[in-house]
């Protein structure tokens, strides 16, 4: 589960930022099979150059690349696909490395004034796979739950699957097919149900000899 998207209230954003490189650089970055490893190559070579291609043209756009990873070399493995953690700031809707999906470390910050505007921002996307508010109001998170278009919401919690069990399912252009066949709604679909009704007798109807079909109920 990826978080290509960060939208920070102004007030915030700049600790909020600062806070995410430092985390970043942090990182260690290594081979998937190492348990030392917390961020791995990417698939392949066409891949890393891929999401370069769409770092550069975020820098193009006018984003603010406030931590870029492509000059990353991991010692021991100069010839493996890594590709570091990549942080953009100041990023608008109007950029389309914020609105298509780069599959690789990279994260967009945007900045809103106030809970109004950033839900309106992240509703603005065409994906809706997952969402996730940070907030100790309850007013906030109840309108974000119910107002949010994404498919998986969680409140405080950075992962809208954090175990396997959930069903991931995903809204817009984010669902794929005609039906979401993980969860309950899987289970429903692929069900033959039955409406059974049921009616038992006291000793008194039992002595009748006739039976009223009705149950009597309504």
């Amino acid at each position: 589960m990826a978080l290509p998207v960060i939208v920070a209230q102004d007030s915030i954003a700049d600790k909020l930022a600062s806070l995410l490189v430092k985390f970043a650089r942090e990182l260690r970055i290594g081979p998937a099979y190492d348990k030392a490893s917390e961020l791995g190559p990417l698939v392949s070579e066409g891949h890393r150059q891929f999401v370069a291609g769409w770092i550069e043209k975020g820098v193009k756009e006018g984003a603010k690349l406030i931590l870029d990873g492509r000059g990353t070399v991991v010692e021991g493995f100069e010839k493996g696909f890594y590709l570091g953690p990549s942080v953009f700031d100041h990023v608008t809707p109007d950029m389309t490395v914020e609105n298509e999906q780069k599959f690789g470390p990279v994260i967009c910050i945007k900045r809103a004034k106030d809970f109004e505007e950033g839900i309106t921002l992240m509703n603005s996307s065409r994906f809706a796979n997952g969402s996730v508010i940070f907030t100790q109001n309850g007013y906030y998170s109840s309108e974000f739950v119910r107002r949010t278009h994404g498919g998986m919401v969680v409140v405080n919690v950075g992962v809208p699957v954090p175990i396997g069990i959930y069903p991931f399912t995903g809204h817009k252009d984010s669902f794929f097919g005609d039906l979401h066949t993980l969860g309950k709604g899987g289970i429903r679909f692929f069900t033959e149900t039955k409406a059974v009704t049921t009616r038992w007798f006291d000793e008194e109807e039992i002595k009748k000899q006739k039976v009223d079909t009705w149950d009597g109920t309504i």
